[in-house]
């Protein structure tokens, strides 16, 4: 958000304040706590709670609450109707392309009642006004492909205004070893015509690794405004990182594969990302790509139709030049 950017950019540039929080996988409760100064949100909240021999209750107050769980079984009773669910096996569980993950919306001035094994990730926020609880099963859900080549993802969305809360929004994304996240780099701080949104996002990392090896699986988050905070954050299994807002984008390690977690609040507008003008470029990169896949034909491209592409899009030189570059990596011969 423009006013928690305002708040907290020199501050993170400065290491006065960490945005990257290593979950220690035995806490339960609120994690990032807006209401913290150490904490760079201002409305957004994110906690764990593990379930284990002693049921969750609580009242959300003026809050709404959106459930992810991340293993396990679990049931829910909010304010006397009961939910049931469960993620067998963890976020990774699933094959790439499709989800088995499923959320839970607590609306404000509810009581609820959790129970269960395992662990449930949870955002908070304040709620704009009273609406009824919604359970979106695994079976309902969703992954989205978008993007392409090594900035090529799975999005799935679970939870927003359009379908169940008032002001959060919920979902994951799945990223193959080696590819990006947030690319072309957008943001959403109140400027132009983007909405006006903080973000937290909880990284996990498939654990194919012996407890003998050195680094483990790895990414690398970026935080960058280009002007006041340009910053990279090394991440592992469980980072928790929270966005005030700029360019957040992510990308994971050749050898790792990475699915976070992500919910944005704000003051309950619609999710508008703007793109970074000097990136959209990838964008028309994309297009370029699909259309030559769809012509089925041999890896050979004409100089000649390289150049119409570039003047169809009005590439610059430098453009021009990393169209080519990706697209002889991406197997094409030019001539």
């Amino acid at each position: 958000m423009k006013e928690t950017m305002k708040k907290y950019a020199e501050r993170i540039e400065s290491n006065e304040i960490n945005p990257n929080i290593q979950y220690d996988n035995q806490s339960s409760g609120l994690i990032l706590d807006p209401r913290m100064e150490a904490v760079p949100l201002e409305i957004l909240g994110f906690g764990i709670y593990r379930l284990e021999t002693n049921n969750i209750n609580r009242k959300t107050q003026e809050k709404e609450v959106v459930l992810v769980p991340q293993d396990g079984e679990f049931e829910v009773e909010v304010n006397g109707k009961k939910f049931q669910g469960k993620r067998s096996g963890g976020v990774f569980s699933s094959t790439p392309g499709e989800s088995n993950a499923s959320a839970l919306y607590i609306p404000c001035h509810a009581t609820f009642s959790l129970r269960g094994n395992g662990e449930i990730a949870f955002f908070e926020a304040p709620a704009l006004k009273e609406k009824p609880p919604f359970f979106l099963p695994t079976e309902e859900v969703k992954a989205l492909s978008r993007g392409d080549w090594v900035w090529r993802r799975d999005v799935t969305p679970l939870i927003s205004p359009k379908d169940a809360s008032t002001n959060l929004i919920v979902g994951e994304t799945y990223n193959p070893p080696g590819f990006w996240s947030g690319t072309p780099l957008h943001q959403h701080d109140g400027q132009s015509d983007e909405s006006d949104h903080e973000e937290v996002y909880y990284h996990r990392f498939h654990l194919r690794k012996r407890m003998e090896d050195q680094f483990g699986p790895y990414g690398v988050q970026l935080l960058m405004d280009g002007k006041n905070l340009m910053k990279a954050f090394l991440i592992g299994d469980r980072s928790i990182f929270a966005i005030p807002g700029g360019c957040h984008p992510v990308v994971a390690s050749p050898t790792s594969e990475l699915l976070y977690l992500w919910g944005l609040a704000g003051r309950g507008d619609e999710l508008t990302m703007r793109d970074i003008p000097e990136f959209l470029h990838l964008k028309s990169f994309e297009n370029i790509f699909g259309e030559l896949e769809r012509d089925e034909t041999k890896k050979v491209l004409s100089e000649e139709r390289l150049r119409s592409f570039c003047k169809t899009y009005a590439f610059t030189k430098e453009q021009s030049g990393l169209l080519a570059v990706m697209l002889k990596e991406k197997g094409y011969e030019i001539k």
